[in-house]
């Protein structure tokens, strides 16, 4: 390697180095504010946060690289050009594409790794900060429940409160005091029928626990007892209940959203972005076939929708001489009517079942 192309790629690395990792800690953290809210106050070891860094880093390598070659190239080129090397060599019969010439080899090299990266570390991050993510996600519900927003995090139930304020209970019991607390119990599974107020109240949460205990003081709670009203009028007629109390505890079965200990497992296994160019081309055919079972059974709903098969030529024995080539008028004005709204009425569900396939037909052969 000759004296100048050493000079050159000394001025674009030295910078390089610099940016790279300065972009790679922007980005880093970037990602870390936007996924504080759901890690912070989970009880999460260090060990476990600097694995979700680790990955995060890994993912997001492959973007700060290019934003690394770019501005270090500016870099290191306005240097260049700022110290008059580049009017000397070329009175020294230098041109810029030999200059440059070292930079474009480079930057072929990191796009040969940039490309072997992402095709075999990247899905890997993907697939493990992915999983760790959700798994501290699910971890204790009850703490991940933010003030001033509904919080649906916890199944059946619509919460609200102004402020929360935890503390360490007894038994290393998690407790956390709420105050102006509002609750849509949806349970039932028919609405918004039943709907809980309260000044203050508090969670009680053990970790391994599958239930939250809610004691609730000086509230109010109603409640209706009829599935749906059309009208306000038969809104009014409901039957329902309503009562005051002064302290009001239930528990919350969260079971079904309560991550287990072992935050390492791997339960997502499905996403593109966790798949090498060799795994996703062994999907495609999975995929095809997927898509073509989704187009035949489609048809064949359509056709049967449409009572293709009850339609049928008939033989020329069965034709008799008074059957007027306008199929409608031989029959009369009721009979009419009828055909008419049932042709109408087919149609329109065709229409509207075929309107409402065409989103998931159109992602299907996207993917």
């Amino acid at each position: 390697m000759k004296i100048l192309d050493r000079y050159i790629l000394k001025t674009f690395l030295v910078p390089f180095i610099a940016t790279f990792l300065i972009v790679l800690f922007v980005l880093v953290m970037q990602v870390l504010w936007q996924t504080f809210e759901n890690i912070a106050g989970k009880g999460i070891s260090l060990p476990f946060i600097l694995k979700f860094l680790y990955y995060s880093t890994l993912i997001i390598t492959p973007q700060a690289l290019p934003i690394g070659v770019l501005l270090s190239s500016i870099m290191a080129l306005g240097t260049l050009g700022e110290n008059y090397e580049f009017a000397a060599a070329k009175s020294a019969g230098i041109s810029l594409q030999r200059l440059v010439r070292p930079l474009v080899f480079l930057t072929l090299i990191l796009s040969g790794v940039n490309f072997l990266f992402l095709n075999n570390i990247y899905p890997y991050a993907v697939l493990k900060q992915k999983n760790l993510y959700l798994n501290i996600k699910k971890k204790q519900p009850a703490l991940a429940l933010v003030p001033g927003s509904f919080n649906s995090d916890l199944p059946g139930f619509q919460i609200k409160f102004d402020e929360k304020f935890d503390e360490e209970g007894k038994d290393g019991k998690e407790v956390s005091l709420l105050k102006k607390v509002l609750i849509y119990d949806l349970t039932a599974g028919k609405g918004n029928q039943k709907v809980i107020t309260a000044e203050s109240g508090k969670i009680i949460s053990e970790e391994g626990s599958r239930y939250m205990t809610f004691i609730l003081y000086d509230g109010y709670y109603y409640q209706e007892h009829v599935k749906t009203a059309k009208t306000n009028l038969q809104r009014k007629k409901m039957a329902a209940s309503n009562a005051t109390f002064k302290e009001y505890e239930f528990n919350i079965d969260i079971s079904s959203v309560t991550g287990d200990d072992d935050l390492s497992k791997t339960d997502h296994t499905k996403n593109f972005m966790m798949l090498s160019l060799n795994q996703l081309s062994d999907t495609i055919p999975d995929l095809k076939a997927s898509y073509d079972e989704a187009l035949l059974l489609k048809s064949k709903n359509l056709y049967s929708t449409v009572v293709a098969r009850d339609l049928y030529q008939y033989p020329d024995s069965l034709k008799t001489e008074n059957i007027d080539i306008d199929v409608l008028e031989n029959f009369d004005l009721q009979s009419k009517i009828n055909i008419l709204n049932s042709a109408t009425t087919k149609t329109e569900r065709t229409l509207s079942s075929i309107k409402n396939g065409q989103s998931s037909i159109k992602y299907k052969r996207k993917i």
